[in-house]
């Protein structure tokens, strides 16, 4: 993520205007090199030629490529089946319970309307997205009962009652509302193309072994993936993830699974996973799968799996190569699936720990993560960053808008400190550990930026640490009834040991995703998540 100062917006600007009008740009080059050029003579000219060829492939690629993809846009989201009532108001109440200021977050959630045009059928149609996932005119009698019972419950806690009709007030739901894009030209997908092999080529580098998707899915894909072809017989059990692969060869260490964060890919990630073995012991080497994860990748692509095939998907993989044990690491949108791996009966026992780097999952309830990706008009740098590159990315907007479902998504501090482990169990194949160690509670590190411009990282630090805990003081250093952590190679007196066990990393300065761009705090997170792989 970039700064905020105005070079680094001029030069954002400048690429947002350029990406979005490339064609038109060129039309114009090509009418003045005509222009001086002497008439229709200077189209036979290289410069024109080039111009021509551009212009022809950018208005096939939006006639056949970007438009049609962008109808799926507009197809409804499939919900995810209703909770039972009582499983229903239980989370109601503890949404609730986890509000800092039921007024505020109802302002937010209807993005800055006046109270006054926040009327009771507003309020009702928000309450049936957010917990019935439905809309107005589907709702049973049984439901209308709980839906004025919700209702009763937030005017009971805002010492406010909601006027009776409807106002003009209109509510953020992120799965019913209109999914909105920007056009990017032919050359951005040329681009991220010549990252993504950079990347493929520096992985290779590093001793990864890349499991690719079928041959058959290889025109599925925009860009193409040349390398995909090359992959031999290095392809993935699980038909619509690829992955990349390190051999795991300590015996006294847990492996790592890796999950990214909206972007390129794992081209930010690159420093941090070759750093998770500074080693040159062939015999002393921690395991990774890092997965691609390509509709939140700036591809066109096919939709985003659902919880369900997810969970059976990685499964697979981790099982192909005998990991019994493992340590999960995410960043940023990668959270969601890791919360989704937290709630599997399969899975959940067999993560022993987990790193949460720019975590969007926890308190997924409030409107800050929903308001900020999607909503918010930029005005910053990193803002117009964030909202040209990847809000209104077409696979990002449609991942988002038809795909994103709060209610699974949400984790917990109960789902992160999970009892984990079992009696003893074989070693795995692939030189992974066996769970000899009996149950012992999870070890979790949560990883939270200052100026985090998505997550609310002071509200989540406050809900991780406790009530009474959690405040920083203006140097930065972390006080309160807990201790400091008693980490090593640089770690000490960095994070905050919270009375449940939970680390936390707190990076003053820093916005979402820089961590991996500084070498110091970059080598911190490499050094936690070493700490915990050690058996």
């Amino acid at each position: 993520m970039i700064g905020t100062s105005f070079p680094e917006y001029f030069f954002i600007r400048t690429c947002i205007f350029l990406l979005q009008y490339t064609t038109p740009l060129c039309l114009l080059a090509l009418a003045i090199v005509v222009a001086v050029g002497g008439g229709p003579a200077a189209l036979s000219l290289p410069i024109s030629i080039v111009l021509i060829a551009y212009c022809a492939i950018d208005l096939l690629y939006a006639l056949f490529v970007y438009f049609p993809y962008n109808r799926r846009l507009k197809e409804e989201a499939r919900h995810p089946p209703p909770l039972p009532p009582a499983e229903r108001r239980a989370l109601f109440l503890r949404v609730l319970d986890n509000v800092p200021d039921v007024r505020q977050y109802l302002r937010v959630w209807f993005l800055g309307a006046d109270d006054s045009e926040t009327r009771r059928e507003n309020v009702r149609d928000f309450i049936l997205w957010a917990f019935f996932d439905s809309w107005p005119g589907q709702e049973s009698a049984e439901d209308d009962a709980d839906l004025d019972d919700y209702i009763a419950e937030i005017e009971q806690r805002t010492g406010h009652r909601l006027e009776p009709g409807r106002g003009e007030a209109k509510s953020l739901r992120l799965t019913l509302d209109e999914v909105e894009t920007r056009y990017r030209s032919v050359v951005w997908y040329f681009i991220v193309g010549l990252v993504d092999l950079v990347t493929h080529c520096l992985l290779v580098w590093y001793g990864f072994e890349h499991h690719a998707q079928p041959r058959s899915k290889f025109f599925s894909v925009i860009p193409l993936r040349l390398q995909d072809l090359l992959a031999g017989r290095k392809r993935s059990v699980a038909p619509q993830l690829n992955y990349w692969h390190r051999p795991h060869t300590a015996t006294d260490k847990l492996p790592v699974v890796f999950l990214h964060g909206i972007g390129i890919g794992l081209s930010t990630y690159v420093p941090y996973l070759s750093s998770l073995n500074p080693s040159s012991d062939e015999g002393d080497q921690i395991g990774i799968i890092a997965l691609e994860i390509l509709p939140i990748s700036f591809r066109l692509t096919h939709s985003p799996l659902s919880q369900p095939e997810f969970l059976s998907q990685i499964t697979a993989i981790v099982d192909s190569h005998g990991w019994t044990e493992f340590v999960l690491v995410s960043h940023s949108y990668g959270s969601v699936l890791a919360t989704h791996m937290l709630q599997s009966a399969i899975l959940s026992p067999r993560i022993e720990s987990i790193v949460l780097i720019d975590p969007v999952s926890i308190l997924l309830h409030l409107p800050g993560v929903a308001y900020n990706f999607t909503r918010r008009k930029p005005r910053r740098a990193n803002e117009w960053q964030l909202w040209y590159f990847a809000s209104m990315d077409p696979g990002v907007a449609h991942c988002l808008g038809r795909h994103f479902h709060w209610k699974e998504n949400i984790a917990w501090k109960e789902d992160l400190l999970q009892v984990v482990g079992k009696p003893a169990a074989e070693d795995g194949v692939d030189g992974s550990i066996g769970s000899a160690r009996g149950e012992r509670t999870r070890k979790v590190a949560v990883s939270l930026s200052e100026r985090d411009l998505i997550v609310d990282t002071p509200t989540v630090a406050q809900y991780l640490a406790g009530d009474d805990e959690w405040m920083l003081s203006n140097d930065t250093r972390w006080q309160g009834g807990a201790h400091h952590v008693a980490g090593h190679d640089g770690e000490s007196g960095r994070g905050h040991l919270t009375r449940d066990g939970i680390e936390m990393f707190w990076f003053p300065g820093l916005d979402h995703a820089q961590v991996f761009d500084v070498k110091e705090s970059r080598n911190l997170l490499s050094s936690v998540t070493r700490r915990y792989c050690e058996a």
